[in-house]
């Protein structure tokens, strides 16, 4: 690394684990919007919020995208009235996690910072309730609100960056995700991908969806140091 590097950090299943803290707070908001009791099995894992909120409304015969603003309003409300679920339905944040945040954060070349399909006020209450203290960066990031694509997420967080004055364009990025789609999503934005095998997906899932390198967890702040000075791949 010879200038400064954005490095990019997903939460669910990479830095935190959530334990169905966002299933546990839609449902109860989707069945009052809905009057019934809605049909949950659409996809959550590696999507943003406004994408499965979206497909959710879908699956239950309300596909009207004006709805899902206040749909999000609601469950993010929820959500901050019931932070205390996340750590007592067995959430909290994973294995190395704060310590591989420390580590990162002695190197002044280093800025660190967040995509997470997580909309932002969920994000932060994540963050706070998980013991995260303004590290990650929130403001040098970009959340699940406005976006579906995440790739647009990464593009976000690179010129939120820039915003604050640190000289770095996609490609000083790294994105560190548990799911493919945080592989892909870096790699649509011209980022490089770091997979933690945290996740629901195995390393070979990570480095087939094109992870440059691949950590089987956090607790190893030596090998994620290692990852981040890595070149990328020819």
């Amino acid at each position: 690394m010879t200038g400064p590097v954005l490095v990019l950090w997903d939460l669910d299943l990479t830095l935190l684990h959530p334990s169905g803290f966002g299933t546990r707070m839609i449902a109860p908001v989707l069945a009052e919007f809905l009057g019934r009791e809605p049909v949950m099995d659409v996809p959550f894992a590696g999507r943003t919020d406004r994408a499965i909120l979206t497909e959710l409304l879908v699956r239950n015969g309300e596909p009207d995208d004006d709805i899902v603003p206040a749909l999000m309003d609601a469950v993010a409300e929820r959500c901050e009235a019931h932070a205390h679920d996340l750590l007592d339905g067995g959430g909290g944040a994973l294995p190395g996690a704060h310590r591989a945040v420390a580590a990162l954060a002695e190197d002044p070349q280093i800025h660190q910072g967040v995509v997470t399909g997580n909309m932002r006020r969920v994000a932060l209450l994540k963050l706070r309730v998980c013991g995260f203290d303004g590290l990650p960066d929130p403001a040098l990031g970009a959340f699940g609100d406005h976006h579906s694509d995440r790739a647009h997420l990464v593009a976000g967080a690179v010129a939120a960056a820039r915003n604050r004055g640190i000289d770095v364009s996609a490609a000083d990025a790294v994105v560190i995700g548990d799911h493919p789609h945080d592989v892909r999503g870096a790699l649509d934005a011209g980022a490089r991908p770091i997979g933690v095998a945290t996740g629901r997906v195995d390393a070979a899932e990570l480095r087939s969806a094109g992870a440059h390198s691949v950590l089987p967890d956090l607790t190893d702040t030596a090998a994620l140091l290692a990852a981040l000075r890595a070149p990328a791949p020819a």
